[in-house]
């Protein structure tokens, strides 16, 4: 839903408005402000999507107001709403979406409303830009050729994998994470112009900023993290168990979170992405040996020891199916690699009666 803000010094004006907007359904009202100068400060604080703007106000008029909002933010749509039509033209040259008259009507609204719509929907239906940071941090541009984006460097990285995996931050977690160390006006300073950038190699319209917050606009960009994340959603939302979303999942979890880069604000979530994720291999296992598929319970189990090598239950499930498949002689090999593991790491031996169980096989 749309966030929008309306100024107009008339009361009546605001509230008829709102009125309107909210029984639509379609925008979600953020704030309503009689004075312009209130208006601006809240949209240098706060990420908004819609300005509905009355023309004639005292000292900051409506067309003067929305070429501040766009100082802010260019991709804020600007909507007119006045009583007197000889502002049309101007207000047109100034980009505005639409010029509504007073007073303003549900059905004359409802036609701004699906322009506003069509072009939300026309810069978001299909994202143009991938990010991938399972195994890495690879970013590419949806051309012909698909072109990888190189950014300028690693502090750049570091603050657009931030961004990215975050969605939503305030400027001042992102200073205390990234810059924790700097004077807070060179802090700034730098958080500015790292931002500054991102957004020249990326492009403006995937990441909207305001005085103290900074969002990345999700629905314009394809990250494997968000398919992951709304993957494992769906998975746990379901009785049913659905194997081909368990393959998505699958197929995104290529490596741990951004591999290879040593940032320590990811440290935590990278440990429980990858516990969801051997959770979710575990549960793809069991699903396949109720159905009597070995051999595809077999890759699962297979695919769990290779993150968590010390699962001494999942060495077990490989073994007896490997014994059930009649391959004994990979049964004994992973019974060896299991006892070399457990001496190693633990100083311990196999359970005595996996023990017995190859003994009898190979007697």
């Amino acid at each position: 839903m749309l966030r929008a803000i309306i100024v107009d010094d008339e009361e009546l004006s605001v509230k008829r408005l709102k009125r309107i907007l909210s029984q639509s359904g379609e925008i979600d009202v953020y704030e309503t402000f009689l004075n312009p100068a209130e208006a601006y400060a809240f949209a240098k604080a706060n990420p908004i999507d819609v300005a509905f703007l009355d023309i004639s106000m005292p000292e900051t008029n409506g067309m003067k107001l929305s070429s501040l909002l766009h100082e802010l933010d260019e991709s804020i749509d600007v909507v007119f709403v006045t009583g007197f039509d000889e502002y049309a033209l101007q207000a047109f040259d100034l980009s505005a979406v639409d010029y509504l008259l007073k007073p303003v009507t549900a059905e004359r609204l409802s036609k701004t409303l699906e322009k506003l719509k069509k072009i939300n929907r026309n810069t978001t239906a299909e994202p143009t830009l991938e990010v991938f940071l399972f195994n890495g941090l690879k970013v590419y541009r949806r051309t012909q050729n698909r072109e990888l984006i190189k950014l300028r460097s690693p502090k750049t990285e570091e603050l657009f994998a931030f961004l990215v995996s975050k969605g939503t931050v305030s400027r001042e977690e992102i200073i205390d994470t990234l810059w924790s160390g700097l004077e807070p006006e060179k802090a700034w300073k730098n958080l500015n112009s790292t931002l500054y950038y991102i957004r020249k190699a990326i492009g403006a319209n995937y990441i909207k900023a305001s005085r103290n917050e900074i969002h990345v606009v999700e629905s314009s960009i394809y990250c494997d993290l968000y398919e992951f994340e709304r993957l494992l959603k769906q998975i746990r939302q379901t009785s049913e168990r659905h194997v081909e979303w368990m393959i998505q999942a699958e197929g995104l979890y290529t490596g741990a979170l951004l591999k290879g880069k040593a940032y320590e604000w990811a440290s935590g979530r990278t440990r429980r992405l990858e516990h969801e994720y051997i959770g979710l291999l575990e549960l793809a296992a069991r699903f396949h040996l109720e159905q009597n598929q070995q051999q595809q319970a077999l890759h699962y189990f297979g695919e769990i020891i290779k993150l968590d090598s010390l699962r001494e239950d999942i060495y077990h499930e490989i073994i007896n199916l490997l014994i059930e498949l009649g391959r004994m002689n990979e049964a004994q090999r992973k019974f060896g690699q299991l006892e070399e593991m457990l001496q190693q790491e633990l100083g311990t031996t196999p359970d005595p009666k996996l023990k017995a169980l190859m003994k009898q096989k190979l007697l």
